[in-house]
């Protein structure tokens, strides 16, 4: 028998002082040494654990964490020790033909329950995150709350009792707090607040400002910082809020006939005022007021976890999430008023396209007669190409950088402007299109609060040297400006290019009915035979007219009664102009109720998409992240030395991901994920990936194309930080750095 070869669970007895005592076998002199050096520290190392201001704590993994705090003799000391158990894992998983990943996990197990209270632990919590606690007083999973919300007309006390003076009054619906400290008076739950960024991992020395105490009874506790969105709500039914998720289960697994039979019901109900309330249902889709923060307007606050089987309606997998909202108790009331909007052109300015030029010209001349005063206005950019020998005038110029303007003025903007005259037969066929429609993007010709579109017009694909269509959607989104494309089919007569760029304006004019990035897609694109400059002109009418229409019905008439088809510019309009001119007097009618995230009566359309919340620490820390996955695939594409195709390893040793369970089928069950990302009700790149993905070139090729996607779509969040638009305060006291942004989850790695 081998003398190092030893069982597991024979070899690890924990005592308090945390030696290992190996028996039932006779173990190698290395062993001996690591042990006596250890044991020569545990009592000083003890001492540091068992202080009051401790900044050790015992991680999952085995392993000590040591925070920033530590003074320099004890981060030595703890270091030190880190090395010695490495080392000691190290030895004992090569004679147990394991890792040392298994042998730490399962160290710490065994002596979790031998901890001198008062010693910092990391524990993982039922939300799948972890965090350190001490031992002592309530855990976590019952303090684990964060953020609270505001209910209508809460107060905000000097201390946690209503006979103390109030601070604040009638604070606003769903405004968010940071929870610094919690207490049970009376039999009811208090929430000492503050208005400043609360870490997840809160350091000894930790001391915010804080502002008051709010009761149990006026806050919605609120552990994960989600949000959702309801999708684009025109030509479909609004969404029902029920009281309990099993209400809702019971109608999501009626037969499709029986459901749409009680949801008719339902909506005529409501439509009445007259609503069963044995149906379960408590309201429908609520409507975003002018004046309220969109962004924070639906707190996500729990999602449903069935024990037996996932939620199906007629074969489409559905999530059923809680939702805090502000709702109204009949279906779609008058949004009435006059709504902005802003179109923004974006076209090819070669040769060819003078004729189309002319076509465009002309039909704005009739729209700058026809508008009766609404309030419409146009911006325009122009691109060409971009070579060496300066053969285009341009690669790409903004005509009304100093703003959009009126029809009448855009008329005197076009008659200036002209197409390249003489054409560049040497230049290859694609052209500075993205550069084009990323310069539209990046204006600031744009209007605050206007419904907004692009039309990028053109006949030739774009070259992507400098941006990719990827970067630009994402701009696109966060910025809230859709973009419809109008392609005109083989003026260049190369077939090979025209099918090129008929893919790229698709891909770029497509907006997601919900989820950004895995929903449904709906591409916004009208294809012009390129012979046809007059069949071009009618196609950007059409969109004008659009664009009209909806400033007419929304200032004439009931929202609820466009009907318009699938891809159109109304359809990129409508939703802006609802949200805009929502009715600010809603109803006070706060619910707390659960909702499917597809649309009820139609399962294969989307409802809702669920946002998580970051500041600009944790959008850093989630983008470092990300950075570490990435840097470990184009680890294993290069086959560095030392380098292994087991993407647990990998993940393991080279980042700061925790495994908390090397058994683990998947990476969600397998490592400590930052910001809860475990458990969150979407499906992400990695938390379902499992060891054997990473054999497959191909899979880590894709893997890594996925995560610099990621990081890009960070980076262009990150240089929106002063656009107040992307970037939300959560209370009206927060400070600038701790404004946050809704970042949709399946941009999480």
């Amino acid at each position: 028998m081998n003398k190092n070869k030893i069982s597991l669970s024979k070899c690890i007895s924990l005592g308090i002082a945390g030696l290992f005592t190996l028996s039932g076998e006779a173990y190698a002199s290395s062993y001996s040494d690591l042990l006596s050096t250890m044991q020569v520290r545990q009592v000083a190392l003890e001492k540091e654990q068992i202080s009051s201001d401790s900044c050790l704590g015992e991680r999952l993994d085995g392993l000590l964490k040591i925070n920033y705090n530590c003074s320099s003799e004890v981060s030595a000391l703890a270091e030190s020790e880190n090395n010695d158990r490495t080392a000691l894992y190290t030895l004992m998983a090569a004679s147990l033909k394991t890792d040392k990943q298994t042998v730490g996990i399962q160290w710490a197990k065994q002596r979790h329950p031998k901890y001198i209270q008062g010693v910092v632990r990391e524990v993982r919590l039922e939300d799948g995150t972890t965090t350190f606690w001490n031992g002592i007083g309530e855990h976590p999973d019952e303090s684990n709350i964060d953020r609270v919300l505001t209910k209508q007309f809460a107060k905000l006390y000097s201390s946690p009792t209503k006979s103390a003076d109030v601070l604040r009054d009638n604070l606003p619906l769903y405004e968010a707090f940071g929870v610094v400290k919690q207490e049970n008076k009376d039999g009811k739950r208090w929430y000492q607040v503050t208005e400043e960024y609360v870490p997840k991992q809160k350091p000894s020395n930790w001391e915010p400002k804080t502002i008051g105490w709010i009761s149990g009874e006026d806050a919605i506790s609120w552990k994960r910082a989600l949000v959702m969105r309801f999708t684009n709500s025109l030509n479909r039914e609004p969404s029902v809020i029920f009281e309990t998720a099993e209400d809702a289960v019971a109608l999501m697994k009626a037969n499709k006939t029986e459901r749409n039979k009680q949801l008719d019901k339902l909506y005529a109900d409501f439509e009445s005022g007259k609503v069963n309330r044995t149906s379960g249902a408590l309201a429908i889709e609520p409507t975003v007021g002018q004046s309220q923060d969109q962004i924070v307007m639906y707190p996500l606050l729990d999602f449903y976890k069935s024990n037996s089987e996932e939620l199906y309606m007629d074969g489409q997998f559905a999530r059923l999430l809680e939702v805090a909202a502000q709702t109204r108790n009949g279906v779609n009331q008058d949004s009435m008023g006059n709504v902005a909007i802003d179109i923004v052109f974006v076209m090819d300015l070669t040769s060819s396209m003078q004729p189309y030029l002319d076509q465009l010209l002309s039909v704005v001349k009739q729209f700058a007669l026809d508008t009766n005063g609404q309030d419409i206005r146009f911006g325009f950019v122009g691109y060409q190409d971009k070579d060496k020998e300066r053969k285009f005038a341009f690669s790409q110029k903004d005509f009304t950088h100093g703003g959009v303007v009126s029809p009448t003025d855009f008329v005197k903007v076009l008659s200036k402007v002209e197409a390249q005259k003489i054409p560049v037969k040497s230049d290859d066929i694609p052209e500075a299109v993205l550069d084009g429609v990323n310069l539209a993007l990046d204006s600031n010709q744009w209007r605050d609060k206007s419904a907004k579109t692009i039309i990028l017009i053109g006949d030739a694909p774009g070259r992507e040297d400098n941006i990719s269509i990827k970067e630009l959607r994402d701009k696109s989104y966060t910025r809230k400006i859709p973009i419809y494309s109008l392609y005109i089919d083989a003026s260049k007569g190369a077939v090979k290019y025209s099918k090129i760029g008929k893919k790229q304006y698709e891909q770029l004019s497509s907006t997601y009915e919900g989820a950004y990035g895995t929903s449904r897609e709906i591409p916004h694109l009208s294809i012009v035979d390129g012979g046809s400059p007059k069949a071009f002109a009618s196609t950007v009418a059409v969109g004008l007219n659009d664009a009209k229409e909806i400033f007419d019905t929304f200032g004439n008439q009931k929202a609820g009664e466009l009907k318009t088809k699938e891809g159109s510019v109304a359809e990129l309009l409508f939703q802006q102009a609802d949200l805009l001119l929502a009715d600010p007097t809603m109803p006070d009618n706060a619910v707390v109720g659960w909702v499917s995230d597809k649309v009820m009566n139609a399962p294969g359309r989307e409802a809702l998409a669920p946002m998580i919340l970051l500041n600009e620490v944790e959008l850093d820390e989630l983008e470092q992240r990300v950075q570490e996955l990435k840097d470990i695939g184009e680890m294993a594409m290069r086959g560095d030395s030392g380098t292994t195709l087991d993407f647990f390893d990998l993940v393991s040793d080279n980042t700061r991901f925790t495994m908390v369970d090397p058994s683990a089928v998947n990476f969600r069950d397998a490592f400590s994920a930052p910001l809860g990302m475990n458990n969150l009700p979407y499906d992400s790149d990695i938390m379902a990936t499992t060891r054997e993905e990473f054999h497959s070139m191909d899979r880590v090729q894709a893997f890594v194309r996925s995560m610099n996607n990621k990081l890009r779509h960070y980076e262009d969040l990150k240089r929106q930080q002063g656009n107040p638009n992307v970037w939300k305060k959560l209370s009206m006291g927060t400070s600038e750095r701790d404004r946050v942004v809704g970042v949709e989850l399946n941009q999480l790695p």
